[in-house]
């Protein structure tokens, strides 16, 4: 996976490159930002994106694979950030929750459009005027980067939302229990009970039938759809999250949503 850097300091740059190698398998490897062919992720030091002319050749649907990189967190919270000085173990524990890349299964190309895809037939067009004011969402994900990028993602829909997060599926569902959640966004590997149990779990609430109920993963294998359609997930999403797919996502689910809830 090529991760590309913006703006770094030399010994900074050098201490990037030793921390990929620390990776599992040398999964990670730093790359020169080429705008004809972009990274799958871009660190970015410091909070100020104006400071480097080269970004501004960027799409706007790339933003959301940047990780800002510096001390504090950014004003702009569109961006995902992490700390600095450089520490290895949280750099490439936030790079493998931004792309599942511990997962187990070999990955195989994913279909054009999402596995589990029970949305895909649902027309997006523009917010009905049924439609709620806002919408309860739940992340549960255990990597604090990938909780922001899932974030910055939503903050973009032209509904009002109020995210909730839980980084366990033990604590997610003490949440589901307390709070009714239009969809939620579920990580598959965490912690304790991974994603497919989690999901499990959940669907034995009568309440949580028919919630939509978002599988995030880097890749889906045989055994991921097996895993999937027995937990009950309703599609997947795959990480690093791509902007245009999410939209479109969110956008059918959000609107099954609506029509659900006027029936």
């Amino acid at each position: 996976m090529q991760i590309g850097s913006v703006g770094f300091p030399e010994d900074q740059q050098v201490k990037l490159e030793k921390i990929f190698k620390l990776s599992k398998q040398n999964r990670y490897s730093l790359v020169d930002l080429d705008c004809s062919e972009l990274p799958d992720l871009l660190l970015v030091f410091g909070f100020d994106l104006s400071a480097h002319q080269e970004l501004a050749e960027l799409p706007e649907s790339y933003h959301s694979r940047i990780i800002l990189v510096g001390r504090g967190k950014p004003e702009n919270k569109r961006y995902a950030h992490l700390g600095y000085p450089l520490v290895s173990s949280r750099v490439l524990r936030a790079l493998d929750g931004m792309t599942n890349k511990n997962e187990e299964d070999e990955a195989v190309e994913p279909d054009e459009d999402n596995r589990f895809a029970k949305y895909q037939d649902v027309e997006v067009t523009a917010q009905p005027e049924h439609a709620r004011s806002s919408y309860q969402i739940l992340v549960v994900d255990d990597n604090e980067v990938m909780q922001q990028a899932l974030n910055n993602e939503l903050l973009q829909l032209t509904v009002p939302v109020i995210v909730h997060f839980a980084g366990t599926g033990e604590e997610a569902l003490q949440q589901v229990a307390q709070q009714r959640y239009d969809f939620i966004f579920l990580d598959v590997v965490m912690p304790g009970i991974d994603g497919f149990e989690t999901c499990t779990e959940m669907r034995k609430r009568p309440e949580l039938k028919k919630t939509p109920i978002i599988m995030l993963t880097s890749k889906t294998s045989p055994m991921d759809e097996v895993k999937g359609i027995m937990s009950g997930c309703s599609t997947y999403l795959t990480k690093p999250i791509e902007h245009e797919e999410f939209q479109k996502v969110i956008n059918r689910v959000s609107n099954w949503v609506d029509e659900f809830q006027k029936a």
